[in-house]
């Protein structure tokens, strides 16, 4: 049979086939193509394939959505994802809700089928194309005026399963591709030299002869060649012709699908020829690219023998050489390398060099997957054998790049592998096989883009093995850079590149300068403040009142300038001459200038400069407009390669009209983009930070040349904040001196260096004169007190270079404060630090500094000496900042509430007078008093903190001309820099308090409804949420306390909550004609009538104030300090509520809420820090009839250090309920570690919730418990020993009195494998005497045995039976965990207190049965509730049910473990539902 025999439809069918329901697709030429897809979908119904339906239906639906945009002439990329598609669709609301609706459906189903491996249902393919049927009829009714009756739908019938074909084939569908050239012979068609074009044909009857370029099928070539070839009189010649057709599967292709192929093998688009068909490329390659489809592949490992000679610039090798070196001290390296150093190729030459063999690229920006593909092409990796993949170039999947067996580089985009479900994303298979890669080298490019992100840190940790190297690349990586040691950090920056530029023809005077091509770059500064000189238009910044570019740009709701006489008068001021030499000033600047680059506050901001800029006398008639953020909808979106296409196109466009160009944007176009033509980049926002702020800068610096206009030699940077440029310039200087380092010699001379290369100009008497030196200086100062304040003080700018000149004296001082500041007994450890008994000089470091810049072997040994001095020292410096740390986070906060001016200097010495003697204690570690922490001031750099101090009370103050609701949002961010001390102290985050008062008060939340994003869809989430307590809570009348207010976040929610309200009432009583005061007279209204809050510390009131009122010192605030609540509400809580009632005038309070303190650090000889939260749960109900706070919960386990009666009494009280509860205590407070998780509650003495009873962290549990103990029985709590059952007798003491040396207080005589580990002439590894008993403990954390007499022991019930020995502690408290290797005790075999013994029993039948039990699921899951830490004590096994573990048991103990949980579940009387939970919770043990 031949191809016609294989692949036609018959065309006879039964009487009782039907026709396809979607027939009416194959009516017009034009919708054929949905009529097969659709055909198809049916016949997978047909043959059961549901799966494959859903698949089908999605990409119909996609294409559909695809051609309503293009219906409705809307551009869409081929790039574009069908969501975005959707998106876009529905915010231009182009078509019906419902049919949107239906385009969701069928996207969603398919989206599951084609992501996991769940099998679909008949019932679920059946309603797919259902709705599939409805999208149809609807699409040809509104764009084809077909009607279709939409009730016609009938379910495909199993008739049509025995076709010749898998799918019906129209004739449209039968193509053969072809490959034509242009003749060229005449010379006339040049422009056609060495590009092939690849099309398609329909083709007749397959009978003939279809061999590949038969005679027959090239007749049909030339018939569709002479259709349109014919009117261009472009002579022709037929290269080849063949048939679309694939026999793997029967199905026909495209020559969309042979493009697909040259493109993702990087054969480019014919740059002059019109249309996507013409490809710069060879016959033999286009014919390769056919095969490929035909062989199933998507791209071509290998298409040309050309390797373009590329020999790396010598910094380049440089970076190559110090990273391989630093490969072998080290997992991670930087390279801090400036735009256009060329990154890729030079990573791409160390995978070479280093045979690497699997190598990921991770990106935040999939833009560049084509940079580094076109570089992987020009470097030679396919002629090294290696191949590429990414979702657009080269090989698809990882699973293909494996089955090829060579070495590969695969891109993938951040945003693409946190769509992973292991990562925290929704789609459960994503990218599985490519987290299962064991990869050799991992390189994040743009690494500052968001490394430090929790999902960026997820994806990492599982793509970076135990020997993957990890490569971070970035220009500005300002927020990473002290990760890094200067061993680990290869550092190329714009003063290298111009130096390198100026000594190249000296050095090599007969090669070409590779930098000859690069622009130098000016930066010329111009105060707005001296036109401009508006309060409204000054804000607090950096230290200074500056100028406030968002507010002088700001529109009104119909997107006009507030201020538009201001902006036109500024306008004027740039284009007219003048003294201040503005760019636009003449006609001769404007020509140097042709293309610049506006970078604005926001897409507001752009939108009506972009109309006023139209209508201006110069800008309206010499440029045009070019406005990139015109259809955004976030200022943070970032431009893609079309973007820069488009921005091109409009650049020439104007070129040729003889007009120049002025771009608008926010962010897009200013970072990875690269726009040539462009000369000069504006700054017209208030952007402090100094990634963003260079990434825009050194756009302009792109090379560019042209035979018009020249090459371009010089590019400029225009600011408007002087201040805040010169910042950015300094902190850009200190990257480049060195990881941590502040050394003003040598910033001296970097700063100087970058003035030559980089002169920075400014306005002087009436001209622009440069900067000095001394100037840039001082803003570097500025800067490390910018970036301390991000950082919350968690960062080495904050401290002076007395860390590097130590001396012996000050070790001891530095080890004893190690000793105070640990959290963990072994950080807690003195440390010894080791300061080469001296510390460092100046002359030592210029000798280090000058000899560093020497190779080695021309290094005298002095000069190396004093290096590895300096890189000793360094790193010494490190430690000792680990060791402040713990004392620098808790400053910021303290800072931000003292009592004082805002612009008042504070020095260090003055902060720690400042605060209170009860604060101090309260906010700084145990240990650390005034005098002690007074020893190490010296360690800060005093102008820094000062300047830090200045910024974070100036971020407050300018909150005081921002309404309530923007000033929330700002003190949140606020807030967000502040650090958690420790892991047991808290500081709410906004966004727990916002989930803690939503879930039960409700209110004005500022979160997404799980309480993760504070923005949706690139808006500000404000969402109001309804409980039953929330009309009573939130309204004038309401009186609300905070029971220990720390940071003033509680009370901020309920009065924005309040005030939300009350706005919109006076909104509607005035329609809107109110102004900004009356805004704050219902906003201070609120903090006097409505809100209470009353704190543990002097400071701790101060801090909420100035939450709460800012520096409106004259507004009534209800806060007050109670001196010793905690100690006299445990004297008698009812007395200390009247006391704070009569604080407040007797108040009664609608609600109290809350963070209390969880614990105060023990006391006397007590070694436990003591739970205190329960007398401020108790203080709170005695205040107010409802009260919702959030605490630990292990009271509800009645487990912890809290009275076992007050838990009995909080279990069985009938107003309590738990509203929310987390055991992963770091999910709700980030970095810490509160043991037994965290639990919301809610106390409504008017209702009652029935009581708590039995807590189960997961209420499938709740009704197994209640079934398990519906009748009275005996706990397996009884078999279960304490941790230290096996004690010292006295006998032990008086033969071996050093051991008392060994024995603590704590311990007594228990017998701890601490002592066991010390004690080897007691503790011995061979047995002496019969009688002699095995003990087990750990020994090095290692599990293993030693002999005791059995005279030292004590006895008791287990010495001399069977038992179960496991762990004392294992797990960490998740439901159903394993038990870590439990072993069955004979006689004579005891353990120390690491272990826990179950039993006694007499047989070791019997100790058997007792390990299968414990080794069961029913019985694991028991454990599960109680057990929510990783300790194992008597009571976490109190709801396990006891057994007969004998022979007469009514559990046969001789089946295996599974078939025990069988009969435990019949036993008692489980249902399935309540099996299916223990089999799918609770891990396996053999």
């Amino acid at each position: 049979m031949g191809i016609q025999g294989k692949i036609e439809t018959e065309n006879m069918k039964n009487e009782d086939c039907r026709m396809s329901n979607f027939e009416f697709l194959n009516k017009d030429v034009l919708t054929e193509q949905y009529y097969q897809k659709a055909a198809e979908a049916e016949m997978s119904y047909a043959m059961g394939l549901y799966s494959n339906v859903l698949v089908s239906a999605r990409t119909i639906a996609e294409n559909l959505a695809r051609e309503v945009a293009d219906e409705n002439y809307l551009v869409v990329d081929d790039r574009e994802t069908f969501d975005n598609v959707l998106k876009r669709l529905k915010l231009g609301q182009y078509i019906d809700k419902y049919a949107l609706q239906f385009f969701y459906d069928v996207k969603n189903v398919g989206n599951t089928a084609a992501h996991t491996l769940t099998t679909s249902n008949q019932e679920e393919a059946l309603t797919a194309l259902k709705r599939l049927y409805s999208l149809c009829v609807w699409f040809v009714g509104n764009y084809y005026d077909e009607k279709v009756g939409i009730t016609e739908f009938q379910e495909p019938k199993k008739d049509v399963l025995y076709q010749t074909t898998i799918q019906p084939i129209s004739n449209a569908e039968k193509n053969l591709i072809y490959i034509q050239t242009a003749d060229n012979s005449s010379g006339k068609f040049s422009v056609y030299e060495g590009n092939q074009k690849v099309g398609k044909t329909g083709v007749g009857d397959l009978a003939e002869d279809n061999s590949d370029n038969s005679p027959y099928l090239r007749d049909w070539a030339k018939k569709r060649i002479k259709q349109y070839m014919n009117t261009s009189g472009v002579p022709v010649n037929l290269e080849w012709a063949e048939l679309a057709y694939r026999k793997s599967d029967g199905l026909w292709f495209s020559d969309h699908d042979v493009h697909r192929v040259l493109e993702r093998s990087g054969v480019k688009h014919s740059h002059d020829l019109s249309g996507d068909e013409w490809f710069e490329t060879d016959l033999e390659t286009a014919k390769k690219a056919i095969k490929a489809v035909k062989e199933g592949k998507d791209s071509l490992d290998k298409i040309s023998n050309v390797e373009e000679k590329i020999v790396l610039r010598p910094e380049q090798q440089e970076a190559v050489n110090k990273t391989k070196l630093g490969f072998k001290s080290g997992q991670k390296m930087l390279w801090n390398a400036k735009m256009r150093f060329g990154k890729t190729l030079t990573a791409l030459k160390l995978v070479r060099e280093q045979k690497y063999k699997k190598v990921l690229i991770m990106t935040h920006r999939p833009v560049v997957d084509g940079g580094w593909f076109d570089d992987f092409i020009k470097i030679g990796m396919p002629d090294a054998g290696y191949v590429y993949g990414s979702k657009n170039k080269g090989h698809q999947n990882i699973k293909e790049l494996e089955d090829l067996n060579k070495p590969y580089v695969y891109f993938a985009s951040i945003q693409d592998l946190g769509g992973s479900e292991i990562v925290g994303g929704k789609v459960s298979d994503k990218n599985r096989d490519l987290f299962a890669v064991d990869w050799d080298l991992v390189i994040v490019d743009e690494a500052h883009e968001g490394t430090q992100t929790e999902l960026t840190q997820n994806i990492l940790n599982l793509v970076v093995k135990k020997h993957t190297k990890e490569l971070d690349l970035s220009g500005t990586p300002f927020n990473i850079l002290s990760d890094y040691d200067d061993e680990h950090v290869f550092t190329w920056d714009y003063t290298m590149e111009q130096e390198a530029k100026e000594n190249w023809n000296k050095e090599h005077p007969h090669e070409d300068n590779p930098y000859s091509a690069l622009p130098r770059v000016s930066m010329f500064t111009f105060e707005m403040n001296k036109r401009f000189n508006d309060p409204r238009f000054t804000r607090e910044g950096l230290g200074k009142y500056t100028f406030n570019f968002k507010e002088f740009f700001r529109t009104d709701k119909d997107g006009k300038f507030v201020y538009e006489s201001d902006v036109k008068r500024f306008l004027d001021n740039i284009t007219n001459p003048g003294t201040a030499n503005y760019p636009f000033s003449t006609r001769e600047f404007r020509n140097r200038l042709r293309h610049t680059l506006w970078v604005l506050p926001g897409i507001k901001e752009a939108n009506a400069l972009e109309e006023l800029l139209k209508k201006h006398p110069v800008f309206g008639t010499e440029y045009n407009i070019i406005n990139v953020v015109r259809n955004d909808r976030s200022d943070t979106e970032l431009g893609t390669d079309n973007d820069v296409d488009a921005e091109r196109k409009e650049i020439a466009k104007a070129d040729k009209a003889g007009k120049k160009t002025v771009t608008l944007t926010v962010r897009k176009l200013t970072t990875g983009a690269t726009v040539p033509e462009w000369t000069g980049v504006l700054f017209l926002s208030n952007t402090n930070s100094a990634m963003q702020y260079l990434q825009a800068a050194f756009r302009a610096q792109t090379p560019y040349s042209s035979p018009k206009f020249g090459k371009k030699e010089n590019c400029y940077i225009f600011d408007f904040a002087p201040d805040r440029a010169l910042t950015v310039m300094a902190e850009s200087t200190s990257l480049a001196t060195g990881v941590g380092k502040i050394q003003t010699k040598e910033q001296r001379a970097k700063m100087a260096k970058l003035m030559n290369f980089l002169p920075i100009l400014g306005e002087s008497d009436q001209q622009m004169k440069p900067y000095k030196v001394d100037r840039l200086l001082s803003q570097l100062k500025r800067a490390y007190a910018e970036k301390a304040v991000r950082t919350g003080f968690d960062d080495d700018s904050i401290y002076s270079d007395e860390l590097l000149l130590i001396k012996d004296a000050d070790l001891k001082d530095f080890n004893d404060l190690k000793g105070i500041i640990g959290t963990t007994k072994k950080e807690k450890a003195p440390t010894k630090i080791d300061v080469n008994h001296q510390g460092l000089d100046e002359e030592e470091y210029d000798m280090a500094e000058k000899a560093r810049k020497k190779k080695t072997r021309e290094r005298s040994q002095e000069e190396q000496d004093a290096i590895d001095k300096v890189k000793k020292l360094k790193k010494q410096r490190k430690t000792m900042i680990s060791i402040l740390r713990g004392i620098s986070i808790r400053i910021p906060m303290m800072i931000y509430g003292m009592d004082i001016k805002f612009d008042e200097n504070v020095s260090i010495k003055k902060f720690v007078d400042k605060i209170d003697d009860v604060s101090w204690e309260e906010f700084m570690p145990k240990g650390i008093t005034k005098a002690l922490f007074n020893k190490f001031v010296k360690y800060y750099d005093a102008d820094v903190f000062i300047e830090a101090g200045k910024i974070i009370r100036r971020q407050v103050k300018e909150l005081d001309k921002a309404d309530p609701l923007e000033r929330v949002e700002k003190i949140a961010e606020i807030f967000n820099t502040f650090k958690n001390p420790d892991k047991e102290t808290v500081l709410t985050p906004w966004r727990v308090v916002n989930m803690h008062l939503g879930k039960t008060i409700g209110g004005l939340s500022f979160f997404d409804k799980d309480y993760q994003y504070s923005y949706e869809d690139g808006n500000v989430v404000r969402r109001w949420i309804d409980t039953e307590y929330t009309d009573k809570i939130f309204n004038e009348n309401s009186q609300i306390l905070e029971i220990n207010s720390k940071t003033g976040l509680y009370p901020l929610y309920v009065a924005t909550s309040i005030y939300w309200k009350e706005f919109n009432k006076l909104n509607d009583q005035t329609a809107g004609k109110f102004g900004f005061e009356d805004e704050l007279m219902i906003w201070q209204r609120i903090l006097r009538e409505n809100i209470f809050l009353v704190a543990k510390t002097p400071m701790a009131k101060e801090i909420a104030r100035r939450t709460l009122a800012g520096y409106h010192d004259d507004w009534d605030i209800n806060s007050e300090y109670v001196e010793n609540i905690v100690e006299d509400s445990k004297a008698d809580v009812n007395k200390e509520a009247k006391k704070i009632e009569g604080m407040f005038g007797n108040m009664k309070f609608d609600v109290v809420i809350g963070n209390p303190p969880y614990q105060q650090e023990a006391k006397g000889a007590s070694t436990r820090d003591e739970p205190i939260y329960p007398q401020f749960m108790d203080l709170s109900y005695q205040l107010s009839n409802l009260v919702t706070l959030i605490t630990p919960a292990r009271f509800l386990f009645n487990a912890g250090q809290t009275s076992k009666a007050w838990n009995e009494t909080m279990l069985h009280d009938p107003h309590l309920k738990v509203v929310f509860y987390e055991q992963n205590s770091s999910k709700v407070f980030p970095n810490t570690d509160i043991k037994g998780g965290i639990a919301i509650t809610l106390r409504d003495a008017t209702k009652d919730f029935g009581e708590i009873g039995i807590f189960t962290s997961h209420p499938e549990m709740e009704s197994i418990v209640n079934k398990v103990w519906k009748y009275k029985q005996h706990s397996f709590s009884k078999m279960v020993s304490s941790s230290g059952l096996y004690r010292f007798s006295n006998l032990v003491f008086e033969e071996n009195t050093k051991l008392k040396k060994s024995v603590s207080s704590g311990t007594g005589k228990k017998i701890t494998s601490k002592i066991m580990s010390e004690n080897n002439d007691i503790f011995r590894k061979d047995r002496v005497l019969d009688t002699d008993v095995s003990l087990i403990g750990l020994v090095r954390n290692r599990r293993t045995h030693r002999f005791i007499l059995r005279k030292y022991l004590q006895d008791n019930d287990f010495i001399d039976k069977y038992k179960v020995l496991i762990p004392k502690a294992n797990g960490s408290g998740k439901l159903g965990e394993i038990i870590s290797t439990p072993i069955i005790g004979k006689p004579s075999i005891g353990v120390t207190d690491t272990f826990i013994s179950l039993g006694p029993v007499d047989s070791l039948e019997d100790a058997e049965a007792i390990l299968k039990y414990i080794k069961s699921k029913f019985g694991r899951a028991l454990l599960g509730v109680r057990k929510i830490t990783q300790d194992n004590p008597k009571s976490t096994w109190q709801y396990v049910p006891m057994q007969n573990f004998t022979s007469d048991s009514d559990i046969d103990w001789t089946k295996s473990i599974s078939e025990i949980d069988q009969q435990l579940y019949k036993k008692y009387n489980l249902s399935d539902d309540e099996i299916n939970f223990i089999e799918t919770k609770v891990q396996e043990m053999d």
